[in-house]
C-alpha cells in the first residue's frame, strides 16, 4: 500500500513538474495591440499571370515606398505557384514599429482595400485580413539566398492560448532549432491570430526553406531531430498530447516574390 502511494505521489509530481516547467518558459501574451497584418487574396486561374506580374512590379514598390516613409518596418509577399481551390494565392505580410503603425493601414484600406489599386482589384481581390503577434522567429546563421527559398505555410487551430503558447516552447521550438542545425531550415516565424474567433486560423507557420533539395529532405531531418528529442520528458509529453492541443488545415507552399523590371 505504502509503495502504491509513493508511486502515486512520484507520478503526481512528476505531472506538476513538466507543467511548471514547460510555463517557465511559455511566451507572455501581448499587451499592446498587434504590430503584423496579413492579407490573403484569391485570383482566378486566367488572371493569376498578370496578378503575379502585378505584385512584383506594382506592389511591392508601393510597399517599399511605405516603408521608407516610415508605415512599415517590413514586408514580404508570397505568391502560390500551383493553382488550388482550397488555399490562397497570394499573402501580403506586412510589420509595423508599432500599434500607432498598424493603426495607418486603415486609412490605406480606404481607398486600396487590401492594398490593392484599381487594376490589382481587376486581377484578384482580398479574401482575409489577419491581425496578428510574431511571439517567435528566428534564423539560421547562413539561411541561403532568399531568391532560393521555399516557403511552407501551415496553418492551426488551438483550444486555449496558454496552452499552445507552452506547447510552441516545449516542443516546436526545439524541432524547428534542430533542423536549422542541419542546414535545410533557413528562417521560421509563428504567428498567433490576434482575433482567431471563427477565423481560418489561430496560428500561422511560416517555414523558409533554404531550397528545392532542403524542402525535399523536410521528412527526413523531421525525423532524425525527433529522436534527439524523444528522451527529453517534457518533448515527451507534449509529443503525446499535440493533437488534442491543435488541429492542421490546409498547407500551401510558396516563393515570396522579388522586385522585377520589364516584360516576363
Amino acid at each position: 500500500m505504502n509503495t502504491t502511494r509513493s508511486t502515486l505521489f512520484a507520478a503526481r509530481f512528476l505531472a506538476v513538474a513538466l507543467i511548471v516547467t514547460a510555463s517557465a518558459v511559455a511566451q507572455s501574451p501581448p499587451t499592446t495591440g498587434p504590430t503584423h497584418i496579413l492579407i490573403a487574396y484569391r485570383s482566378e486561374p486566367a488572371n493569376r499571370p498578370a496578378f503575379r506580374t502585378y505584385l512584383q512590379r506594382d506592389m511591392l514598390a508601393r510597399l517599399e515606398k511605405l516603408k521608407r516613409e516610415g508605415v512599415l518596418s517590413g514586408y514580404q509577399i508570397l505568391f502560390n505557384p500551383l493553382t488550388t481551390a482550397y488555399t490562397w494565392d497570394a499573402m501580403t505580410i506586412l510589420r509595423f514599429a508599432n500599434y500607432a503603425d498598424t493603426l495607418r493601414w486603415v486609412q490605406i484600406e480606404r481607398t486600396t482595400p487590401g492594398g490593392l489599386n484599381a487594376a490589382g482589384l481587376r486581377l484578384a481581390k482580398p479574401i482575409d485580413t489577419f491581425s496578428a503577434d510574431l511571439p517567435w522567429e528566428g534564423q539560421a546563421d547562413d539561411p541561403g539566398p532568399e531568391k532560393d527559398g521555399v516557403y511552407y505555410v501551415i496553418p492551426y487551430e488551438y483550444s486555449a492560448a496558454d496552452q499552445y503558447r507552452k506547447y510552441v516552447d516545449a516542443y516546436v521550438i526545439p524541432q524547428v532549432t534542430g533542423w536549422m542545425r542541419e542546414g535545410v531550415l533557413g528562417s521560421y516565424r509563428i504567428y498567433m491570430n490576434r482575433y482567431p474567433v471563427g477565423r481560418p486560423w489561430d496560428s500561422l507557420f511560416v517555414f523558409r526553406y533554404r531550397n528545392l533539395e532542403s524542402f525535399g529532405r523536410r521528412e527526413e531531418i523531421i525525423a532524425k531531430v525527433r529522436k534527439t528529442l524523444v528522451d527529453q520528458p517534457v518533448w515527451k509529453q507534449f509529443s503525446d498530447i499535440k493533437q488534442t492541443i491543435r488541429t492542421e488545415s490546409e498547407n500551401t507552399i510558396a516563393e515570396a516574390l522579388q522586385p522585377r523590371d520589364g516584360p516576363q
